[in-house]
């Protein structure tokens, strides 16, 4: 006996709902509510296809589900060594920094080569001199240790308490994990408690939707710090650059520069010469 395409009965209790409506007051839900995913109107009529209840694998689901992880990274590194060689190109990197999301790291900071840098600040640990390029100069390796937050298209987010760290790639030497033990993460996806109106408008209007949010912007495509630092305007920040630290309240951000303001006046500052910009005083 075939079952109702709407209600899934082998009997058809779609009148009985309809008919129960009138009776049931506005703030209970029915019975049994048929899930249009989120659209007040029915949908068309489903042709027919063969349904097959059968496994699609041998393996238990946990298993079948780290066996695809490890495809996925293994199909990652490939693309990244098959790929030519590009600088701009910063997808793959950012890719697997999503992966070490929520994970407590230290990021290896490269300075260019100076003379004397003046003294380690507060919330840095001892610097390191190293040989760059087998010059005469030596460069200092600045460490930060943080909750890595998010990556974006030229950048990664590290946070601690009442702040936020984001240093670009072309400064970052290294990043490790700082808990050594090993354990299995679960892995679970982008979008797995999302609400049903989110995955309507991500299914339906995905363009409009998606460039409204920078987040998801970022996770679909990535975004350069600049756009990243637009919802810190306002905020109280730390800009570290060759000369040591400059405090101030950031006020503008383009593609090449941010401004910032304190009592001396306004200070602007090129992308390429801040080591990292810290946002403080978060609540």
């Amino acid at each position: 006996m075939r079952r109702c395409k709407t209600c899934h009965n082998r009997k058809c209790t779609c009148h009985k709902l309809n008919d129960a409506s009138h009776h049931i007051s506005n703030n209970q839900p029915p019975i049994k509510p048929v899930d249009l995913f989120g659209s007040p109107f029915n949908c068309k009529k489903q042709k027919k296809t063969p349904r097959f209840t059968s496994p699609n694998s041998p393996l238990s689901a946990d298993e079948l589900n780290e066996l695809q992880a490890c495809i996925e990274e293994v199909n990652d590194l490939l693309r990244s060594l098959g790929s030519e060689s590009n600088p701009n190109n910063t997808r793959q990197l950012q890719l697997h920094f999503f992966n070490l999301r929520g994970e407590i790291v230290k990021a290896q900071i490269l300075t260019t080569p100076v003379e004397d840098e003046g003294d380690t600040d507060e919330g840095e640990e001892e610097q390191e001199r190293i040989d760059m390029d087998g010059s005469d100069c030596h460069g200092k390796i600045l460490n930060k240790i943080g909750k890595l937050a998010t990556a974006g298209r030229d950048f990664i987010q590290m946070n601690e308490v009442g702040s936020a760290t984001f240093i670009l790639y072309e400064h970052l030497l290294s990043v490790t994990r700082e808990n050594k033990c090993e354990y299995d993460k679960a892995i679970v996806p982008e979008f797995h408690d999302a609400s049903q109106e989110m995955r309507r408008e991500l299914a339906f209007n995905f363009g409009e939707f998606v460039t409204k949010d920078t987040e998801l912007l970022n996770l679909f495509f990535g975004i350069p710090l600049y756009l990243h630092l637009k919802k810190y305007l306002g905020k109280d920040v730390k800009v570290k650059v060759a000369e040591g630290c400059i405090f101030g309240t950031l006020i503008a951000t383009n593609a090449n520069k941010i401004n910032l303001v304190n009592n001396t006046g306004e200070i602007e500052f090129s992308l390429k010469d801040i080591y990292y910009i810290e946002v403080i005083n978060i609540k």
